[in-house]
């Protein structure tokens, strides 16, 4: 990015005239993704973020790492360039931290990037917040647990049979939500939960929380070769110029948001909770 008056509407690859001189303009960013651990909210780590070819079963395509800073797309560099105006987004952790996810969101495209560089300027400025996506990555089965945390693994059956990519919401006294989490190929839930609703003083040390799952309806077919292929794809839209808060953060990127073809249980199911533990896995049946 650069300020100051241009004397040309500059692409990527194009020079420019600054208040400091002439400079060359190497790349513009498309896309940055910072992806959030939703226990902490701080930077979930060890993340990997491509982009999928546009068709299906192509490859999937990293964007470039900046470690703590998030992973970039830009037009004009080796990132294999920027042909779609619309990309698909693949989150996942090899090391089974965090449960993978799948976006699909507009960009903004080089000529709307470019155009308040122009004199005079053929489109508004766009802060590079209107081009930042944060979405939040929820505990999967290898995620570090420390000591005090209250919660239970669950892995999320149908008919007896585990079902792929299930979501979990825990509600606590009086019906508040105490946590929620997603659930990996496999069935596997890790639930973490913060609080435990709107039970008086003293805290017990033993609680109900009501359970509620919703999965896919109706399953996608498996590919053999793509473990993430039947992984649901969010869609979001692109922010606004300047961004809002309701752009940055909202149920879809905090994974709250049901996605489209997900069927809630038609019967909630009660479990107790000890506070300070992560209690071994069990079945929970999704009706």
């Amino acid at each position: 990015m650069t300020d100051g008056p241009m004397t040309t509407a500059p692409g990527a690859g194009d020079a420019i005239t600054v208040d400091a001189g002439r400079v060359d303009v190497l790349h513009r960013l498309a896309l940055a993704v910072r992806p959030i651990d939703a226990r902490t909210t701080g930077t979930a780590g060890g993340v990997r973020i491509g982009r999928e070819a546009p068709a299906p079963g192509g490859p999937v395509r990293l964007l470039e790492s900046h470690g703590a800073a998030g992973w970039v797309l830009r037009y004009g560099s080796g990132t294999g360039g920027v042909r779609s105006r619309v990309v698909v987004l693949r989150l996942d952790d090899p090391d089974r931290r965090f449960v993978p996810r799948r976006f699909r969101l507009p960009l903004w495209t080089l000529a709307e990037l470019t155009g308040a560089d122009g004199r005079p300027p053929t489109a508004a400025y766009v802060p590079a917040a209107s081009r930042l996506l944060r979405p939040w990555l929820l505990p999967g089965v290898a995620y570090p647990v420390t000591g005090g945390v209250t919660g239970l693994r669950l892995r999320v059956t149908h008919r007896g049979a585990p079902v792929r990519w299930p979501r979990v919401e825990a509600f606590g006294a009086g019906g508040m939500r105490v946590g929620w989490a997603h659930g990996d190929e496999h069935g596997q839930v890790l639930l973490l939960v913060d609080g435990i609703g709107a039970l008086a003083p003293p805290t017990p040390s033993v609680f109900d929380v009501v359970l509620r799952t919703a999965v896919p309806d109706p399953a996608a077919a498996v590919d053999p070769e793509d473990p993430l292929a039947d992984l649901v794809v969010e869609d979001l839209p692109r922010s606004q110029a300047p961004p809002t808060d309701q752009d940055l953060d909202n149920p879809v990127l905090r994974g709250l948001a049901l996605p489209p073809g997900y069927r809630s249980s038609t019967r909630d199911v009660l479990r107790s909770l000890t506070v300070g533990r992560v209690l071994p896995a069990t079945d929970l049946p999704h009706t």
